[in-house]
């Protein structure tokens, strides 16, 4: 292992400026997730760069995810990543222009370099080392590159229409070291019955339903107010500072419904909310609890109603129907309806198993300390079975990914590069 690790680092050191080159081209599509075409642009662009690497590439039917592939055999180990991104959040406050690659500090700045673009790259060129280097391929491996992870994942619904799944594989979508476990998902819409007084108008806050926003606006008597907070991923909320919960409070004394539920609800620092949450007597491992956590991502004023979505990160033993019963608990109170947007249960998977034991020997081969570890966040390993989330964001290393200055340690991001094809190189010859 020790003379593949440095046949591995003479590689990348080679390879490095044509890596970055790939990857500053890949970050300049502003390929926003609801910005379809663009996010289809990406998308063709990895699988052309990945086609001129000699690489069997295919893009489905819809157009929204494409299968990179080297290799043969009866076994098939995927990576599974997305070329889709969030909005940048507040422009002002990034340093260096968020849709491009720039190599400041020893860190590497743009929005995607960590969430997932940064890994798209990484990944590729992983392969490309793989078709250059394996003398006999026992394994398929498989690059599946999505776009609208940031979404509803309607590209992973169309990928398993049209392709047969991988046997097992990571998503380099979140931290290292090893994340076997993972909460559910669920995006939950209130839609609140009182109309406002016609001397407000223009409510909007957040753009992503999996980022705490970081802006507020609206107007009052034809003024405009405007509220800044911190994004973050909504996974880690303690890391931003809500704007809604902001707006919330200079609106107390309107009496407004959803100013009320928000303050009442919504505390400062208490991300999982007031609601009451009936915990289910189901077994989890000890290894995998984590608490569960609730936060409001977008307001938007339709006519002259607001609409909220929450974005939930439900835990083992909160089943998503008892997510749900809380919400309805609240709606007379409230007078909201409740709509259901999206909803993802909680994923477990044995660390005893074969394939992770390699995974754990590997990453420890380059002196990092392993653990198998639950996640708050939400990846695309809950989309395929048998699949862990790894990577790209070592502990220690700023975990940036939805906030302005999106950005990751050149040493860590090439790190990163380096254990992934280790790992599949080892994957592709036993």
């Amino acid at each position: 292992m020790r003379e593949m690790q440095k046949q591995i680092q003479r590689y990348f050191l080679a390879h490095k400026e044509e890596m970055y080159a790939h990857l500053k081209t890949l970050m300049e599509f502003a390929s926003i997730t609801d910005d379809r075409e663009c996010c289809k642009e990406a998308l063709r662009y990895v699988a052309d760069t990945a086609r001129s690497f000699g690489m069997k590439t295919t893009i489905g039917k819809y157009g929204d995810v494409a299968v990179i592939e080297v290799g043969e055999g009866d076994t098939t180990v995927g990576i599974l990543t997305h070329v889709d991104v969030v909005d940048i959040g507040n422009r002002q406050a990034w340093t260096y222009e968020p849709f491009t690659l720039t190599e400041a500090d020893g860190n590497l700045y743009g929005r995607g370099i960590v969430d997932d673009k940064g890994p798209v790259i990484a990944s590729l060129y992983a392969l490309k080392f793989l078709k250059e280097t394996v003398p006999k391929f026992t394994k398929k491996v498989q690059l599946i590159v999505g776009t609208s992870e940031e979404d509803t994942w309607t590209d992973m619904v169309h990928y398993k229409e049209e392709f047969e799944l991988p046997d097992y594989g990571y998503s380099p979508d979140g931290n290292f070291p090893i994340f076997n476990a993972e909460n559910g998902y669920m995006d939950v819409e209130l839609r609140f019955r009182q109309e406002l007084p016609e001397e407000y108008s223009d409510f909007r806050c957040g753009s992503a339903a999996n980022s705490v926003p970081s802006e507020g606006t609206y107007y009052h008597n034809g003024k405009l107010h405007r509220v800044t907070g911190c994004a973050a991923h909504s996974s880690t909320p303690e890391l931003g500072e809500n704007a809604m919960l902001k707006l919330a409070d200079e609106l107390a004394d309107t009496g407004f419904d959803f100013v009320r539920f928000l303050r009442d609800f919504f505390p400062k620092e208490v991300y999982a909310s007031l609601l009451p949450l009936q915990r289910a007597e189901i077994s989890v491992p000890e290894e995998s609890k984590l608490n569960t956590t609730i936060v409001p991502t977008i307001l938007e004023q339709e006519g002259r109603n607001i609409r909220i979505n929450f974005n939930v990160r439900q835990a083992f033993d909160i089943p998503n129907e008892n997510i749900q019963a809380a919400f309805e608990s609240q709606m007379d109170s409230y007078h909201y309806d409740l709509h259901i947007e999206e909803s993802l249960s909680p994923i477990y998977l044995d660390s005893n198993q074969p394939w992770l034991t390699r995974m754990k020997e590997v990453y420890e081969s380059f002196g990092k300390k392993n653990e198998f570890l639950p996640a708050s966040g939400c990846t695309y390993a809950k989309a395929v079975p048998n699949f862990v989330s790894w990577g790209p964001v070592f502990p220690g290393d700023p975990d940036c990914a939805h906030m302005e200055n999106e950005q990751i340690p050149e040493a860590s991001f090439l790190l990163g590069a380096k254990i992934y094809a280790l790992h599949l190189y080892q994957e592709a010859v036993i």
